[in-house]
């Protein structure tokens, strides 16, 4: 069934095309090449009403949603799998159609558990999962966030990565590593072979260390500013990786940003934006606390305080995550960077399928991608959500 959306703009690749035709075949859940297709042969035809059709979101870091933590599997099996459909299901409400499963500094026992049930999926009734974001435990004690320091390795001489993940976990995505650790740019190239996202977070790494990480096949850091060294005049740091381009042949890495206005201030995202505008990505680092009631809850023994979008450890001023969505933060780039919707678009869709090499799979609105869609007003509201080419019911998003 060939479906036809027209009457709107598309929105891909930093630009807005107005009055421009999307074809999608239902049936395989992929966009088609417009100049092939005849009108007369589509089946359905879908008027945008004058609002945007973009590439789905893509969150590459997300702990959990609506009570569920995909660390934590304290149950069986099964209902570890139905809670994670159910969560899954209602986060594309969000106009979020892919997501990398989070689960932060955990022992070798609960990756085995968890991991299985987390790996890529191609689904039309929920929210993809893009493959595991293992954020640790080769992290920093003194950046540690609220990641459990029993779990912490900061020798990565000891170990081999089967003894931390598994014997080669299929589903992991990407891994999160502070580059300081004795041994770690042993290990990163050996993570880059499996196909692996190396990711640059939770550190003190000055800006030497943070560079040679990205020489050894680092290509993305995790959330930017936080838990890492601010960036002084003197001392860069880690942010100053961002203006990596021509230093040493080195490539910039992307780096994902938690722009809810709590994380960062949004002079600092404003900056890092400008810094590098192509391989900014906008992240949630939303806790299992995102849709929950505002109050005080137990998790992985430490007490975490939750009020609007901001979730503290208990009695600290330590962030625990967040809990904020996608579409809050596009629209907080916009006007923080001053830009156009489709220009902050491309940081939760083009740039995030980039660094996940997923550009001819999801993210975009080229033939052969899958057609996971979000139509949005011109102001970056979610209006509805298509999951390969089908209409997503049950959500808050208006009708078309």
């Amino acid at each position: 069934m060939v479906t036809r959306f027209y009457n709107g703009a598309l929105c891909d690749k930093g630009v807005l095309k107005e009055n421009t035709t999307l074809y999608v075949d239902e049936t395989t859940g992929v966009i088609l090449d417009g100049s092939k297709i005849n009108v007369n042969n589509v089946d359905k035809h879908i008027d945008l009403q004058g609002n945007v059709l973009a590439p789905g979101f893509l969150d590459i870091q997300n702990n959990g949603v609506y009570g569920f933590n995909f660390a934590i599997m304290e149950g069986s099996e099964r209902q570890f799998t139905d809670d994670y459909q159910k969560a899954m299901t209602r986060y594309m409400s969000t106009g979020v159609t892919g997501v990398c499963p989070t689960v932060i500094s955990a022992d070798k026992t609960t990756y085995q558990k968890v991991l299985p049930h987390l790996g890529a999926t191609r689904l039309s009734s929920q929210c993809d999962s893009l493959g595991v974001h293992c954020e640790g435990p080769f992290i920093s004690l003194n950046k540690k966030g609220c990641h459990n320091p029993k779990h912490l390795i900061e020798d990565a001489t000891k170990v081999t990565l089967a003894d931390v993940y598994g014997n080669d976990p299929k589903e992991i995505k990407v891994v999160t590593v502070a580059p300081e650790i004795p041994g770690i740019f042993d290990q990163i190239p050996l993570m880059c072979q499996k196909g692996w996202i190396v990711s640059v977070g939770h550190t003190t790494a000055s800006y030497q260390q943070a560079s040679c990480a990205v020489e050894k096949g680092a290509t993305l850091i995790t959330h930017l500013y936080n838990a890492m060294p601010a960036p002084h005049h003197r001392k860069a740091g880690v942010v100053g990786t961002i203006t990596l381009a021509g230093d040493k042949g080195s490539p910039t890495p992307y780096f994902g940003m938690i722009a809810d206005g709590i994380h960062i201030d949004k002079t600092m995202v404003a900056m890092a934006y400008r810094a590098a505008p192509g391989k900014c990505i906008l992240v949630t680092d939303t806790m299992h606390l995102y849709g929950l009631p505002d109050g005080v809850y137990n998790w992985d023994g430490q007490v975490l305080r939750k009020k609007g979008a901001v979730v503290l450890v208990d009695g600290t001023e330590t962030l625990a995550g967040s809990a904020t969505d996608l579409p809050s933060c596009l629209r907080n780039l916009m006007e923080w960077a001053d830009l156009s919707l489709a220009e902050a678009v491309a940081c939760v869709t083009n740039h995030p399928a980039n660094v996940l090499d997923l550009e001819k799979k999801k993210g975009y609105l080229d033939p052969g991608c899958d057609a996971d869609l979000v139509v949005l007003n011109r102001s970056g509201y979610v209006q509805k959500v298509f999951k390969l080419g089908n209409p997503v019911t049950g959500s808050k998003a208006s009708k078309l």
